[in-house]
């Protein structure tokens, strides 16, 4: 396992903003960090979104924050869809200089009438920006962009609080020295991955290598290695009529035990039941959209 890179979010742009329209997921994202400041809007259907101390049930029309380097994991309806806004802090810096220190939380008291008026706005920035990304008409970049900067602007004013600089460095040393791992796998997971290797490219021992991987990721190296090929594997078995067998090949299972093992501990069936619910022609159960 050689040559390490780490790579930062594709959907960044040179302002340090990326957004997404995220739909149909019926996904899994296993335990995963970036640099940037992650802000959801919820739009349809049912998102749980998993961190270290405790669980998120979204519902439609909520949003919700995820802090840089902050670990967690998605879990996703057939027929969800939530709009997604990266906030890179290294780019903010040049607005707000200590903006790499900033810890957010959208909790406030309902009696706070100042924050309250501040997340009606943020929901309603974020619809618009949602609507700008539908329509796409010839100024539409300005005028998402104009928006973005004004969410960023009631993020910081209103649902930011300053954390000391040396519990910040604590916080994401031993994050940082793990990014050229996560994005290894996530680049070769279907090749041969061997802990020895992964590693030995850290400078690391086996032993302490394996407490660092669990103590930042909450899963053991080889399972997070599992989750990210049964992902994979499961959106190729929605996306494409290929065999099962060839699927798993592909997505580097050589053992078809491993593979159910590892698919039914995430999706609660087998491949074969999975790409039955993909193909058959249901009625789902209406979900709640946003308004």
């Amino acid at each position: 396992m050689q040559n390490f890179q780490h790579k930062l979010l594709t959907d960044l742009d040179e302002t340090g903003f990326g957004v997404k329209d995220e739909t149909n997921l019926s996904a899994y994202t296993p335990p995963h960090w970036h640099k940037a400041v992650e802000l959801l809007l919820f739009v349809k259907g049912r998102v749980t979104c998993k961190f270290e101390n405790s669980t998120l049930q979204a519902k439609p029309g909520s949003i919700h924050i995820i802090n840089s380097h902050e670990l967690h994991a998605t879990k996703c309806s057939r027929n969800a869809r939530y709009l997604c806004v990266h906030i890179l802090p290294s780019q903010m810096c040049k607005f707000v200089p200590n903006f790499e220190q900033l810890s957010f939380s959208l909790a406030f008291d309902p009696e706070d009438q100042v924050k309250a008026i501040a997340y009606e706005q943020l929901r309603i920035h974020l619809q618009e920006i949602l609507r700008q990304t539908e329509e796409a008409h010839l100024a539409y970049k300005l005028e998402r962009q104009a928006r973005l900067f004004a969410v960023t602007a009631l993020l910081v004013k209103h649902f930011s609080q300053p954390l000391p600089v040396e519990e910040v460095k604590l916080q994401r040393s031993d994050m940082v020295r793990l990014e050229p791992v996560l994005d290894y796998i996530q680049l070769h997971h279907a090749e041969e991955l061997p802990l020895e290797e992964a590693a030995d490219s850290m400078g690391l021992n086996k032993e302490y290598f394996c407490r660092l991987f669990k103590k930042n990721m909450g899963v053991s190296y080889l399972q997070y290695v599992y989750q990210i090929r049964t992902t994979a594997f499961c959106r190729d078995l929605e996306t494409t009529d290929d065999p099962i067998g060839e699927i798993a090949e592909r997505h580097g299972f050589r053992d078809p035990k491993m593979l159910n093992q590892y698919f039914r501990e995430i999706y609660g069936c087998t491949p074969s039941e999975k790409r039955k619910f993909f193909r058959e022609v249901t009625i789902d159960e209406p979900d709640d959209e946003l308004d």
